[in-house]
């Protein structure tokens, strides 16, 4: 308990509680409402103000492999009228000059991040047209299903592929440097993508690879499909250590973004506490902590322990970014306000819709890693809002309910 010096205030978080049940299966389907016949059917989420957006990522550090892709994020719009209006001019697209533009804005991004840029090469140009023009076909991306880095060679070492998918209606220009800065800032950031890894950003800012290659497909109802290629042939490869290399690959198993800055996505970030500086650093993630059954201390961005607030045990907070601090973790929650690693458990977020299948009588942990003696039936399916690390087991986690997960080991994903 605080003394009266202190006078700290403790602050009471409202923590939204799941309606789920652990009493029996949950029934989930994926909800397909659209008012927008042209665009495809897509999962809804709670933003009703955007169009049909779709992203997916997937990279291989085998050659002739393709990795489990990661899940894509879809977003439904009931705003017919302003699709109406402004899906009359997509075909004024200058495709050629929005791939230039693309690539351009690719390497203005590396750039920003010290890296290399990204050399075009024909033959990752012609597989990845040849990829968005068959989501015309397909009716939309098809989150890897299509993708074969064979079909890449020579560049096909380190393999990786960004696609996604964006309605004219949101795009909203015909402009080449708009049209890229937009897919560069969603790829970026991935506001519409379910999986909370940063994929896509990781992709881009690989500073093992030397070569892209990128397709644009406009289908006859406005939607516009993009896809970043890219690898290295043996040379290029052949400059780096593998074992660096593999490293960076395991970055993806990460649920939070790797320390970047891309201006545009960085424009709104003018608190002193996105600033970086000597032993201060920030990365991006989408999620946010629980604090322990006890009264959590907050720091400020120098890492000292504030005495004014503290937040109070078993509460739910968002937080937008990590802070390594004099190289200690820090989740960021609130002004000046941050949370040390180790007095909670945090969490990345899933968009509206995520789901994940018990694959055997999976067991239920708490918060805390502890097996509660409670397990779901195989083949139950469970809406899931978030992924944690099980901080007793080191294994991934999805929460089904409040205080209750069930681990990565004993599921698949929907």
């Amino acid at each position: 308990m605080f003394s009266k010096t202190k006078r700290a205030a403790i602050l009471v978080a409202a923590s939204a509680l799941l309606a789920t049940s652990l009493g029996g299966n949950i029934v989930f389907a994926d909800t397909t409402a659209s008012a927008n016949t042209n665009t495809s059917t897509v999962t809804t989420t709670n933003n009703a103000s955007d169009s049909d957006i779709t992203t997916a990522t997937n990279d291989s550090v085998d050659p002739n492999k393709t990795v489990n892709p990661s899940t894509s994020s879809d977003n439904s719009s009931n705003d017919t009228a302003n699709t109406a209006v402004t899906q009359a001019s997509y075909k004024n697209i200058d495709v050629a000059s929005v791939k230039m533009a693309m690539l351009s804005e690719l390497n203005r991004l590396r750039a920003q991040n010290g890296l290399q840029a990204l050399t075009s090469v024909g033959v990752l140009n012609n597989y990845a047209q040849i990829r968005t023009d068959s989501f015309i076909s397909t009716g939309g991306v098809d989150n890897h299903a299509g993708w074969n880095s064979a079909n890449m060679a020579p560049y096909n070492l380190t393999a990786e592929e960004n696609i996604a998918q964006m309605p004219f209606s949101m795009i909203g220009s015909t402009d080449p440097t708009v049209i890229a800065q937009k897919i560069t800032h969603e790829f970026y950031s991935e506001l519409y993508d379910s999986e909370p890894n940063f994929g896509h950003r990781k992709n881009m800012l690989n500073p093992y690879i030397n070569y892209v290659g990128i397709g644009l497909s406009i289908s006859n109802n406005g939607m516009v499909y993009f896809s970043q290629e890219m690898g290295n042939d043996q040379a290029s490869y052949s400059k780096y250590d593998p074992s660096d290399v593999y490293a960076y690959f395991l970055t993806n198993n990460n649920d939070y973004a790797n320390v970047s800055k891309y201006d545009i996505a960085d424009a709104s970030k003018t608190n002193a506490d996105y600033a970086s500086r000597d032993n201060y650093v920030t990365a991006d993630l989408r999620g946010g902590v629980s604090t322990k059954n006890a009264i959590t201390p907050l720091y400020d961005r120098y890492g000292n322990k504030r005495t004014d607030l503290a937040l109070s045990p078993n509460s739910d907070w968002i937080s937008d970014m990590i802070a390594v601090i004099n190289g200690n973790y820090f989740y960021h929650v609130s002004t000046n306000g941050f949370v040390s690693a180790n007095d909670a458990l945090p969490w990345a977020s899933f968009l509206a819709g995520a789901s994940v299948t018990a694959t055997t009588e999976a067991r239920i942990y708490d918060n805390n890693g502890h097996y509660t003696g409670q397990t779901v039936s195989p083949n139950s399916k469970w809406i899931v809002d978030r992924r944690a690390v099980n901080p007793l087991t080191g294994v991934k986690m999805y929460r089904i309910s409040t205080n209750a997960w069930i681990q990565q080991n004993q599921l698949v994903q929907n």
